[in-house]
C-alpha cells in the first residue's frame, strides 16, 4: 500500500540551499514539521499521494525518501553506471519540509512560476551566484550539485528530473487560485515561498562558541544520535532521515544556501527545536548556526569555489553582489585589503558578523563602478598601460581627490592596484 504524502518529515536544520491529517502520526515522540492544512485551505488544497498518477508519486518518493531511492541505500542507479544519483543519506525533504508543502519550510508550490522563462527571451531567472540563466530543471541539478553534493546530476530528460518536476507541479497545482498559480507573487505572506529572515541580523554578530553550548541542549538529542552533527539514520525505515548537519559527506556544502549563518538561524528559530519552534531568541538562533557552520565543521565544497567569479550583465563584478555572510567563491579584488587595514578579520567578519558594514561598502563599489570607469585614469576610455603607469607613479601619496586612489580610501596602494588590474584591458562606457 501506498504511504501517504501525509507523511511528515523531521523537522531537520541541513540544507545544504521537503499534508494534512499527520496528527496521528509520530515520530518516537518528536513534534513534526508539517503544513497546517486548515491554515492553508484558504489559498492551498492539500491533497493526498495517492490521487496522484503515477510519474507523481514516484517523484514524491524521489524527493521525500531521497536516500532509499537515489542515495546509496537506494534502489534507482544511474543506467550507464550503475552508481546512485546522491552519495549523501539526506533527503530532499530534510530541507523541503513535507516534500514541498510547509510554509518557510523551502516549498515548491511556487516553483514552476517562480522558474518559468521569460516568454520572449526563453530565459528563466539569472542566477547571480554562477551567473547563467536558469529554469525549474537547472534549479534542480543545482540541488544535485550544491545540496545532496552529487558530482553528476540528471539531465533534463532523465527520468528522475522527469519525475521529481511532474511532482512539484502537482505540489504547485494545489494552489487554489490559477492566477496564483500562474504568480507565484501573488502568494500570500503565510505561504512562505522564501525562506524566513531575522530582522536586523545584519547587525549582529554571532558567537559559535556559545552556539556549541546551546546546540548540546537543544539540538544534539536528534542531530548528534550517531556523531556529532550526523543525525539519526535509521535504516531501513520509510521515512526520510533525521540529517546531518555537518559532515564529509552527509552535510550541505559551502555552496548550499544554509551555509549562510543568518539564513540558517532564521530556518533554525522558525522550525526548531522539536516540538516548541519560535522559542529560540534571535541571539540563540544566530549562535547555534554560527557553531554548525564554523570552519572546524568538515562538509562539501559543493560548487562553492566556482560562485560569484563572474561578472553580471550590467559588467560588475558579482562578487560584489554576494552576500555578506556568505565566504564563498571569488572575492573582488582589494576588499579583504581595505578591511585587514582597518584592522578587522576579514574572514571572522563575513563568519559572524556584523555584516552591514561590508554590506554597504560593497554597494557603495557598485554604485562607483556604474557611475563610471575608476580605473579609466587618464579618461581615454579604457584601462591600459598609461593608467598603470598613472597610478605607479602615485604610488604611497596621500588618495585624497587623486584619480589614482581608485578606491576612494585615501591611499593609493595595493588594493588600488588590484581593481585597476581586475579591469586592465576594458573599454569603458
Amino acid at each position: 500500500m501506498r504511504k501517504q504524502l501525509a507523511v511528515p518529515v523531521f523537522a531537520a536544520i541541513s540544507a545544504a540551499l521537503c499534508l494534512a491529517g499527520g496528527d496521528d502520526l509520530k515520530f518516537d515522540g518528536h513534534a513534526l514539521v508539517e503544513p497546517d492544512c486548515d491554515a492553508m485551505s484558504a489559498w492551498f488544497e492539500c491533497r493526498d499521494i495517492d490521487t496522484a498518477p503515477p510519474d507523481v508519486f514516484l517523484g514524491y518518493q524521489y524527493m521525500h525518501l531521497t536516500s532509499q531511492t537515489l542515495g546509496p541505500d537506494g534502489n534507482t542507479t544511474y543506467p550507464d553506471t550503475g552508481e546512485p544519483y546522491v552519495t549523501t543519506v539526506i533527503s530532499c525533504s530534510s530541507c523541503h519540509f513535507t516534500g514541498g508543502h510547509v510554509p518557510f519550510g523551502s516549498p515548491v508550490y511556487q516553483s514552476p512560476s517562480k522558474y518559468q522563462p521569460d516568454p520572449v527571451t526563453g530565459l528563466g531567472p539569472y542566477f547571480r551566484p554562477l551567473g547563467y540563466y536558469r529554469d525549474l530543471e537547472d534549479s534542480v541539478i543545482d540541488c544535485f550539485r550544491n545540496c545532496m553534493n552529487a558530482e553528476r546530476a540528471p539531465t533534463k530528460d532523465d527520468p528522475v528530473m522527469v519525475a521529481l518536476v511532474a511532482y512539484i507541479q502537482w505540489v504547485a497545482d494545489g494552489i487554489i487560485d490559477p492566477a496564483v498559480r500562474d504568480d507565484w507573487l501573488l502568494l500570500p505572506p503565510e505561504a512562505g515561498p522564501r525562506l524566513p529572515a531575522i530582522a536586523g541580523v545584519s547587525t549582529m554578530r554571532a558567537d559559535p562558541l556559545r552556539g556549541g553550548t546551546l546546540y548540546a541542549a537543544s539540538c544534539s538529542d536528534c542531530h548528534s544520535e550517531d556523531a556529532p552533527g550526523a543525525g539519526e539514520y535509521r535504516i531501513g525505515e520509510e521515512r526520510p532521515r533525521i540529517p546531518a548537519v555537518w559532515g564529509a559527506i552527509d552535510g550541505y556544502s559551502h555552496g548550499a544556501a544554509f551555509y549562510r549563518t543568518p539564513v540558517l538561524a532564521a530556518y533554525v528559530q522558525k522550525h526548531m527545536p522539536y516540538g516548541d519552534p519560535e522559542t529560540l531568541s534571535d541571539q540563540d538562533a544566530l549562535d547555534i548556526a554560527a557553531f554548525i557552520n564554523a570552519p572546524d565543521k568538515p562538509r562539501p565544497v559543493g560548487m562553492a569555489d566556482q560562485m560569484y567569479c563572474h561578472d553580471d550583465p550590467d559588467g560588475i563584478p558579482s562578487a560584489l553582489r554576494k552576500p555578506a555572510d556568505w565566504l564563498v567563491g571569488c572575492e573582488y579584488p582589494g576588499e579583504r585589503a581595505f578591511f585587514t587595514g582597518l584592522g578587522i578579520d576579514y574572514d571572522d567578519m563575513v563568519r559572524n558578523g556584523p555584516w552591514d558594514q561590508l554590506a554597504a561598502w560593497r554597494a557603495a563599489e557598485v554604485e562607483r563602478l556604474l557611475a563610471g570607469c575608476p580605473a579609466d585614469l587618464d579618461g581615454d576610455g579604457g584601462v591600459t598601460l598609461a593608467d598603470l603607469a598613472l597610478l605607479l607613479a602615485a604610488w604611497g601619496q596621500s588618495g585624497a581627490g587623486h584619480p589614482a586612489d581608485v578606491n576612494e580610501d585615501g591611499n593609493i596602494d595595493l588594493s588600488d592596484l588590484a581593481i585597476l588590474l581586475s579591469q586592465f584591458g576594458t573599454t569603458c562606457p
